[in-house]
């Protein structure tokens, strides 16, 4: 359609002016006869087509037919809006920019274009396939589905574009690198063009940590140990192996329903050390792996056995193999060690008669490093302290033979302090009290060497 100037001729002088003054415009330098500009308003619209735009040449000569082009095609001329001004209805296109321009004048005069930018509908997600991803996946391909996606759509992650495949209006194929899936969370899907639409709504894709599986727990022989000293074969903690599949860097190994410190080694492996006050007692120890969310979740439970403590495991006695002086020790008979009872023992002096509790922690003894007048002592192995029982011993009598009750409470031992002669007393370590036993001696008699039971 061919858009005629909203002006009439006013007869032949007027013509004669118009012929003349296009005669003179086409005389004129190169150089003078610049292409004039234009202007859009609006300068963008869908890619449906449809904008109404004007169209403003800026000297304002439109004699003779007018012509609008975006990007090669004619379009219809709507309406004239005065010399200089023209309405037009853009056509469909592909998103991006348009060159616009006018043809105009007796002579079909070019305008300088102008610009007109195709933006393409807000695209809308409304599925992902698959939905999530596990923990650590390789690339993921993600089928991304919805509508009103384009040529210039591309998949954003977070505030990462990933390469992307457009395969239709309604699905586009993304690639989400194995970096983005090395952590558990959520990541936020969403679809972009490269022409500054809108982006589309957000559809979140959980990155979730499989849940573990546990196989296997492998720990060495584990003995109660009472309050005297490590389980059998282990310097203090119990180490324990746990193997199976999909564990974490998060996951954590569970012991009786206490997380313990947990070392991470592969997805089939963890270590865990296990704390000597867990190992106290002979039972049964559930063991399971838990791997926090997202995902994740609580293994199947694997029992792990303390054993009884080792029968007559603890030995002590005297001997006189350094310097010919009287020492303690101690033999551990479950794992074969030997404790010279260093913190226990004088240097000079004789140390000798030991008696044990029942779990190895006190051991009482006799010792004459007091003015060489033997006194009784208590020594803790699990403090590795000496007690030296002031509340017990006489400060000029003999006080020796101590035997001690299994559980640590009570030491019996035999004093002179009563009428010159051996008596049996009666210690209680808790009550920090001393008891001659009245029903058991004689005062005429020799009263001593006494055990007690427990």
């Amino acid at each position: 359609m061919v858009y005629e100037p909203p002006f009439t001729p006013y007869g032949p002088r007027f013509l004669r002016f118009a012929m003349a003054l296009a005669l003179c415009v086409c005389q004129l330098p190169v150089s003078s006869a610049l292409a004039s500009s234009l202007s859009l308003t609006p300068d963008k619209g869908p890619t449906a087509g449809g904008t109404r735009v004007l169209v403003e040449i800026d000297d304002g000569l439109t004699l003779g037919g007018v012509r609008v082009k975006f990007g090669g095609r004619s379009v219809p001329v709507v309406r004239g809006l005065g010399l200089s001004i023209v309405e037009v209805i853009a056509p469909p296109g592909d998103p991006g920019p348009v060159s616009v321009l006018v043809e105009y004048g007796l002579l079909g005069k070019s305008t300088a274009s102008a610009s007109f930018r195709y933006v393409p509908p807000t695209p809308r997600l409304t599925r992902l396939e698959p939905p999530g991803a596990s923990t650590g996946s390789e690339e993921l391909a993600l089928s991304v589905e919805g509508e009103d996606f384009s040529t210039v759509s591309s998949v954003r992650v977070g505030e990462m574009q990933v390469p992307t495949s457009v395969l239709s209006a309604q699905r586009i194929q993304a690639r989400i690198p194995a970096s983005l899936l090395a952590r558990p969370g959520v990541l936020q899907v969403q679809v972009t063009d490269a022409v500054g639409g809108s982006p589309s709504n957000v559809v979140p894709l959980t990155v979730a940590n499989p849940p573990p599986q546990l196989t296997a727990v492998e720990a060495p022989p584990l003995r109660a140990s009472g309050s005297a000293g490590p389980p059998a074969n282990t310097p203090g903690p119990a180490t324990i192996t746990a193997r199976g599949r999909s564990f974490r860097r998060e996951s954590v190994i569970q012991v009786a329903g206490t997380a313990v410190p947990t070392q991470y080694h592969s997805d089939q492996e963890l270590t865990a050390m296990i704390p000597p006050e867990m190992l106290a007692k002979s039972r049964e120890l559930p063991i399971i792996v838990m791997t926090p969310g997202p995902g994740g979740g609580t293994s199947r439970p694997l029992s792990l056995a303390v054993m009884a403590p080792f029968p007559g495991r603890f030995l002590v006695f005297t001997s006189n193999r350094h310097g010919q002086r009287n020492h303690i020790y101690l033999l551990d008979r479950q794992t074969g060690r030997l404790d010279p009872l260093e913190e226990a023992n004088s240097r000079n002096n004789e140390d000798s008669y030991p008696s044990i509790s029942a779990d190895g922690r006190f051991i009482a003894f006799q010792s004459d490093r007091h003015g060489g007048q033997f006194h009784v002592f208590l020594f803790d192995r699990e403090t590795r302290t000496l007690d030296p029982l002031p509340e017990l011993n006489h400060a000029t009598a003999f006080d020796g033979f101590p035997r001690i009750s299994s559980d640590g409470r009570f030491i019996v031992f035999e004093s002179d302090r009563l009428y010159g002669r051996p008596k049996v007393f009666l210690f209680d370590r808790q009550a920090r009290t001393l008891s001659e036993l009245i029903q058991a001696n004689e005062p005429a008699a020799d009263d001593g060497l006494a055990a007690i039971s427990d």
